[in-house]
């Protein structure tokens, strides 16, 4: 994905973050009201809905759609036909829990929020390649730090707010887990893993010869540092142009097969452990391989997964319960939805399969070789 696109996104992340978690859009709340009259807000814009007096407008309605369109489409689905009404009700439902939690949650904020947004930022900005890099992204995107502040402090808000009623009201046990990870033994096989570093110089498939040449004669200087002696790590940290690595010494963790494009994936299975390739060549331009590690297939023990699963299975617990705490808040809140009526005929079942939850990407570069 580029940059670009997923900063397109940035005022979004997290915008559908109670996802599944809002009120069934086949009810109406008795604190709702439902009005077809066009709105404007003081500054012009249409509004669609208000919480408790805080307005939710066309233009935030419209990007969410937007947004889960586009993760629609990454996962090959499409919206039926006629169903672009229907699509825009739920999704606006969502929104409404979600400033219904945010709301709720700007009640108790901890006293270090503002630190902990700042460190997410800060986060952001070396996954990107430093703060030029920052801030050239969001001028492109025309995303002001500001906006994108206030949007990392609002998902922080959400999320902590949900995590806080499950874990009030879930209980999971290890007995519990010992039960699930008996009855789907497939779901904890690991398939053979490698881990690799790299080092990238980018280079497009349909650069000019000249550039290509130039592009070439830097990875293979790379490379004879490397055979020369000097440390793989040190290397990456100074010459390599994937930001998402570079500064951890070109390090990609251990992956799977598939995880990789396949000029990549091919090489980094075939190394040994400690083992340096030869350039690699790709669409995201030329590589050097190390492999650092290597993991065969095997059945992870259900001590090794019970942390993580005991997780999983709070979160799956907590979709029921915190679905219900947004129930609550709308019931006595007071909602006004100025968005016009969805037809009856329009049945929930002809939605895309899942929902309108938006799984949507974390705002970063994603490593070159993925």
């Amino acid at each position: 994905m580029k940059i670009r696109v997923v900063l397109a996104i940035v005022a979004l992340v997290g915008t559908l973050a109670c996802g599944a978690y809002a009120a069934d859009s086949t009810v109406a709340p008795a604190a709702t009201t439902n009005k077809s009259a066009v709105i404007q807000s003081a500054t012009g814009s249409e509004i669609v809905a208000r919480v408790n007096g805080t307005e939710i407008s066309r233009k935030d309605l419209d990007a969410a759609v937007h947004a889960l369109s586009y993760q629609m489409a990454r996962q090959g689905r499409s919206l039926p036909p006629g169903q672009t009404a229907l699509l825009q009700q739920r999704v606006l439902d969502e929104l409404i829990g979600r400033q219904l939690i945010l709301q709720e949650g700007n009640k108790q904020l901890p006293a270090d929020i503002d630190k902990r947004v700042q460190d997410v930022v800060d986060q952001a900005k070396t996954r990107m390649g430093g703060e030029e890099e920052f801030k050239k992204t969001l001028a492109d995107t025309g995303v002001t730090l500001d906006q994108y502040i206030h949007q990392v402090r609002e998902n922080m808000i959400v999320r902590e707010t949900i995590q806080s009623v499950i874990d009030k009201r879930v209980t999971v046990t290890t007995n519990d887990a010992k039960a699930f990870y008996d009855a789907n033994p497939d779901q904890f096989k690991q398939p053979e893993m490698v881990r690799a570093s790299h080092i990238l110089i980018r280079c497009s498939p349909d650069a000019t010869d000249d550039m290509k040449k130039d592009k070439r004669a830097q990875i293979d200087a790379a490379l004879a540092l490397v055979k020369g002696g000097e440390k793989f790590a040190d290397v990456a940290k100074k010459v390599s142009e994937d930001p998402g690595s570079a500064q951890n010494g070109g390090d990609l963790g251990y992956f799977a097969r598939g995880r990789m494009v396949p000029e990549f994936e091919t090489v980094a299975f075939s190394l040994k452990s400690n083992e340096v390739s030869g350039v690699v060549t790709t669409q995201f331009g030329y590589h050097i391989i190390q492999a650092t590690g290597h993991k065969p297939a095997q059945m992870l023990s259900f001590d090794e997964v019970q942390d993580k699963l005991i997780d999983y299975l709070k979160q799956r617990k907590g979709s029921d319960i915190t679905r219900t705490y947004v129930a609550d808040l709308r019931q006595a809140a007071k909602v006004e939805v100025l968005l016009p009526a969805v037809p009856a005929e329009l049945s929930p079942a002809m939605m895309p399969p899942g929902g309108t939850r938006v799984q949507t990407p974390p705002v970063e570069a994603p490593s070159p070789a993925k």
